[in-house]
């Protein structure tokens, strides 16, 4: 069974704020979002490929109303208005329905596709990729968010510390009891102090920032962090087995793009063979369009074709070469 690295994470850590922060990753995050429109991509591309596989049925209607003149001719209809030229008027409906269909022998289309839906799958093997990665930066970002906390927290503890000492020792000094020598040293140790006390929360800001972006949002230093560390996990057992490899996404979608990539090599090299066509049409044509179901008006036709390539300048070899 495959675990993603949200799953794992909110089994670790029981964190209900870190649980909803990961799923709005999931649901905001623009790198998930453009991973799962590369899927859709993908899947269009499969299913366009897939259907060079069944005959195309092509349905049309169509009518056509023409004039001619005979000029010189005794006949038609005579116009006054143009010398009595001899003109005629005709209509012309029609009714058709037309099949092609390429008989996939060599299995060049079957491969093609086969190479489409290797890329879906790859695909799909990224958009999970990137989901645990974010789902693992979004834990990350969020411990070192708390590991921030606990620091400002122990910074402010020394500054007060350091600053407690500092009153202490002026006014020892004011009294006449202490000297000025350590007064300087514990005004530069306060001021040290502070500058770290700011340098901590410089870095929550920072960290606040990271995940803001991680989640879509303006990186405004705004997101609240209260909780507390997990409980350290046992180390992982000696002799990883090398399963683990079927479950990295990174590599199961390598290999889904090395399937494809051979997969295409071999639609290139079955171009060289020769295609096989059907071709039918049926319909009725008519001079009047209630005409156009009588049956007795019916035409068709039937036809095949075996063609082979004979010289197309190098292209197919080239494209051979291309995808190797």
């Amino acid at each position: 069974e495959r675990v993603v690295a949200s799953d794992w994470i909110n089994q670790l850590s029981g964190d209900r704020v870190l649980k909803g922060l990961i799923e709005e990753v999931k649901k905001n995050n623009w790198d998930i979002k453009k991973a799962a429109i590369r899927v859709e991509t993908a899947t269009a591309n499969a299913k366009i490929a897939g259907s060079k596989r069944f005959p195309i049925l092509n349905a049309g209607i169509d009518g056509r109303r023409a004039q001619q003149a005979f000029i010189g001719f005794p006949f038609g209809e005579k116009s006054g208005g143009d010398g009595d030229i001899a003109k005629a008027l005709s209509n012309n409906f029609g009714a058709s329905l037309n099949v092609s269909w390429e008989v996939d022998l060599w299995g060049r289309i079957r491969a093609g596709q086969e190479a489409y839906i290797a890329e879906v799958q790859a695909a799909a093997e990224d958009l999970r990729g990137v989901a645990s990665s974010l789902a693992a930066q979004t834990a990350k970002i969020w411990f070192a968010l708390l590991e921030a906390n606990a620091q400002i927290a122990l910074s402010e503890k020394g500054l007060a510390s350091f600053i407690e000492t500092h009153r202490t020792l002026r006014d020892a000094f004011e009294s006449g009891s202490g000297s000025a020598s350590q007064v300087r040293v514990a005004s530069a140790d306060m001021e040290t102090a502070r500058a770290l006390v700011e340098d901590r929360r410089a870095q929550k800001r920072a960290a606040q920032r990271q995940i803001e972006v991680l989640l879509g949002r303006y990186p405004a230093a705004a997101l609240q962090s209260v909780g507390e560390f997990p409980e350290m996990p046992s180390p992982p057992p000696p002799g990883v087995p090398s399963g683990l490899l079927l479950r990295r996404s990174d590599i199961i979608a390598a290999e889904r793009r090395l399937t494809a990539t051979h997969r295409r090599m071999k639609e290139a090299k079955l171009a060289l063979f020769p295609q096989i066509k059907l071709t039918g049409s049926g319909g009725a044509a008519s001079s009047a369009l209630r005409q156009l179901t009588n049956s007795g008006l019916g035409v068709w036709s039937i036809a095949g074709g075996f063609g082979q390539q004979i010289f197309r300048a190098g292209e197919v070899l080239e494209n051979l070469k291309l995808r190797k």
